[in-house]
């Protein structure tokens, strides 16, 4: 069983044919960012910024994750009684007959007490990428097995964080499309945070499709 950490993109190209658009629409809604921030998450964001400038190049990944994306990640409050955070949890499957497993550092899912439906998987890096680091290639190979768990047509979402620098990612098939980087040294930490936001409503209405669907086919059971 090869684990997240061991793929590459040019692995999961000549494995799975993964290949890469140059537009989504899926990707290009996500991340349309048309609301006003109000005063509070402004200063919030703006406190948290001033803490990034000033250690972005210091910290260790777990600190840029506790100190920074998971403050941010608090801000949104993706807990309700669908969905819900998931940090550092392992998915597993098969993607062509591949058994592949690994740790997610942070996962938007349905389930109560453990992730059963991925929607969204973020993973964060501290360096740029080196010899032996592919952090989207990881990060793709954590979002196509989400894709394989979860077994319909919905894209899958994801984002990968190196240092002051954010991704955003869909997938669908298996073809994905990535963004420029966003700055959150800069102002883009309001878009940043906007498009975090985005996700929430998009995940929201997954949900509750999928919610409808099950009530539908239970209904069509009984009949």
């Amino acid at each position: 069983m090869k684990s997240f950490r061991n793929w590459t993109r040019q692995e999961i190209a000549d494995k799975f044919g993964l290949d890469v658009k140059s537009s989504c629409k899926d990707l290009d809604n996500w991340l349309k960012v048309d609301d006003e921030i109000n005063r509070e998450y402004e200063k919030e964001l703006l406190r948290l910024q001033v803490k990034l400038k000033e250690n972005v190049d210091t910290w260790n990944e777990q600190e840029l994750i506790i100190k920074f994306i998971a403050l941010i990640i608090d801000m949104v409050d993706y807990d309700s009684a669908d969905f819900k955070s998931f940090a550092n949890r392992k998915l597993k499957g098969k993607i062509d007959g591949e058994e592949i497993s690994g740790e997610v550092d942070l996962m938007i899912a349905s389930g109560k007490f453990e992730p059963k439906e991925p929607y969204f998987c973020l993973h964060e890096y501290k360096k740029e990428k080196g010899v032996d680091n592919d952090p989207l290639g990881q990060l793709i190979i954590a979002m196509m097995t989400a894709q394989e768990i979860n077994q319909n047509q919905h894209p899958i979402y994801g984002a990968y964080v190196m240092g002051r620098n954010w991704f955003f990612l869909t997938l669908e098939g298996r073809k994905y499309c990535i963004s420029d980087e966003f700055v959150a040294t800069r102002d883009d930490i309001f878009t940043i945070f906007g498009i975090l936001r985005n996700l929430k409503g998009i995940i929201k209405e997954l949900s509750q499709e999928k919610i409808g669907t099950r009530a539908a086919n239970e209904k069509k059971h009984r009949t």
